[in-house]
């Protein structure tokens, strides 16, 4: 797969740099055109409709091809709709599909121009990638707008098959009949916002780097809230039962206060996670982290590779729109393929590298911390009611300061402390992130050679791609709990 075939802009309008939901139009048509003028018009009404509807930038999605796919990409350019376009070949070989000079001559221009120009992966011959391009571009398609005449598939590739194919996949299309050029919709149109909950509550932003800054603020913002919730709902009930035995030891209170009193510290800290939850913060949490970790790496990421298929999509296909709409912003930023490997290696796989030892290690220190005391805690608890019973069995005389503070207030609150070590343990993840961190770290760098020794884009790629995935697939977890 060869991509980056087109000239990209090196400069780009204002609003093209305000991060937006990028709605992507596929269109697919016959190579036989009758009327051009009219057809043009028909698809400018088409994708003004489709721009009017939209809350977004709208990009249309095609091949190039001589006829009905070449007026589309004009049409975009004309309404101000920025184009990607699939290619079944190299332009060498594509050019033979070209009958007309002057018809060739407008394709290269359009190619030139897109935003993206890519060749369909699989490096097939017709009519096997014709039928890989309409793949590619449903498989991207947001949308789907067609030039057809309503007779059966003729062969692989054809826009009949593809017309299918989209009712198939359920994606909402468009058909302008190529003979009368009414339009009408393929089955009912979906609710253009049913797929954009990876959009909602995002923070104004003007650029996928801005965007990724503030989402990963609000993250780090939330996530200490979120747990401490948690954490002191655990540490509120085992200082209930602490504070009722010392009240009781100290004969403050007797012990039908000090159960009312430990009962009313229980109700407090039942009630922190109910708060915790009426305030959605471990929700707005997971959101903001997995929206920010999508970003990092689509921004580490997104180059030598297709901005239509960023690292790790598959895992993540209910953010695809997200993705791809990073991934497109960010093509006006693309260097040469060893320039992007080389700043991959340094920002992304040494700074993880260097993340993961750091977090590791602080997360075995205060693993090695809790666990000390609850050995401390569990040990003296064997040790003091060992000592007491061993001393009513042997009725040895007991001060009343040993009867109460040794054998009855400091076996009651070791478990305890014991239990709240183990669950602190627990809450924070300290084991889980201590293991898992230096797995990552000795992962990465068994990893890290594959791709400093890519001597070419495609390999790079490959290798960047696996990357990615070993990185992000901890956050495919998270993916269910999330409201849409």
């Amino acid at each position: 797969m060869r991509s980056g075939l087109s000239a990209f802009p090196t400069l780009m309008t204002s609003d093209s740099q305000i991060f937006r939901r990028c709605r992507l139009i596929g269109f697919a048509g016959h190579r036989s055109v009758p009327d051009r003028a009219a057809l043009k018009a028909v698809l400018r009404r088409e994708m003004d409709g489709f721009v009017a509807g939209f809350n977004g930038e709208v990009i249309g999605v095609s091949s190039a091809a001589a006829g009905a796919d070449l007026l589309f990409l004009e049409v975009c350019a004309e309404a101000g709709i920025r184009s990607v376009v699939i290619l079944p070949f190299d332009r060498k070989r594509f050019q033979d599909d070209f009958d007309d000079p002057e018809e060739w001559r407008r394709a290269c221009g359009r190619m030139d121009a897109a935003l993206w120009c890519e060749i369909a992966e699989g490096n097939e011959e017709p009519p096997a990638a014709y039928h890989v391009v309409a793949r590619q571009v449903l498989e991207v398609a947001d949308r789907m707008l067609f030039v057809w005449d309503g007779q059966p598939a003729r062969g692989l590739g054809g826009t009949a098959e593809t017309v299918l194919e989209a009712a198939e996949w359920k994606i909402p299309s468009r058909i302008i009949n190529a003979a009368t050029l009414e339009a009408r919709w393929q089955g009912n149109e979906a609710d253009v916002s049913s797929d954009d909950h990876a959009f909602k509550d995002l923070p104004v932003a003007g650029s996928a780097e801005e965007l990724f800054a503030k989402l990963d603020q609000r993250a780090m913002s939330r996530a200490p809230r979120f747990r401490w919730f948690a954490a002191g709902s655990m540490s509120v009930n085992h200082l209930a039962t602490i504070l009722q035995a010392m009240l009781i030891a100290l004969i403050l209170v007797g012990k039908e206060l000090g159960a009312l009193i430990k009962f009313v510290m229980a109700l407090v800290a039942a009630a922190l996670p109910w708060l915790g939850s009426r305030l959605r913060l471990q929700e707005g949490w997971v959101n903001d982290r997995l929206r920010a970790e999508l970003l990092r790496s689509v921004i580490a990421s997104h180059q030598p590779g297709s901005p239509l298929r960023p690292p790790a999509i598959e895992l993540f296909e209910k953010d695809s729109a997200f993705l791809r709409s990073a991934a497109l912003q960010l093509v006006g930023q693309r260097v040469g393929w060893d320039m992007a490997r080389d700043a991959y290696l340094k920002e992304r796989v040494d700074g993880q590298i260097g993340y993961f030892k750091s977090k590791g290690a602080v997360a075995k220190k205060r693993m090695k911390v809790f666990g000390k005391l609850f050995w401390i805690a569990s040990i003296g608890t064997l040790l003091f009611t060992g000592a007491a019973v061993l001393m009513k069995a042997m009725e040895a005389p007991v001060s009343d300061g040993w009867s109460r503070w040794g054998m009855e207030f400091v076996p009651s609150v070791l478990p305890g402390i014991a239990a709240w070590s183990l669950a602190i343990v627990s809450i924070f993840e300290f084991k889980r992130r201590a293991n898992l961190y230096e797995q990552l770290v000795e992962t990465l760098q068994q990893l890290r050679p594959k791709l400093s020794e890519a001597k070419c884009a495609s390999a790079a790629s490959a290798a960047i791609r696996q990357i990615e995935r070993l990185l992000l697939n901890e956050l495919w977890e998270w993916q269910g709990p999330r409201r849409k």
